[in-house]
């Protein structure tokens, strides 16, 4: 009941946003849903949301200097603070 239920509200949240806009509310439900069922903690949500910046400064291996520094600080702001991301420094 609870799955059909949520599935008719996003559908009707759907036909009315736009074509741009439909990614964001997707992810936005599947953030809620996650933390309710407790499988990810709000907090690691939040640092997601909120882009968590590393502010020291963290060598980059050369396999990974695509990314630019910007992204680069942004992506070890979340190792730092979402445990499971630990693992892509």
């Amino acid at each position: 009941m609870i799955d059909s239920i949520t599935f008719e509200g996003f559908n009707y949240t759907r036909r009315g946003t736009f074509e741009q806009h439909k990614l964001l509310i997707a992810t936005m439900l599947c953030f809620r849903i996650l933390v309710r069922k407790k499988e990810i903690i709000q907090a690691d949500v939040n640092s997601l949301i909120k882009r968590e910046v590393n502010l020291d400064k963290i060598a980059q291996s050369p396999q990974l200097k695509f990314f630019s520094e910007s992204v680069w600080n942004g992506i070890t702001g979340l190792d730092k603070n979402v445990s499971t991301f630990g693992l892509l420094v």
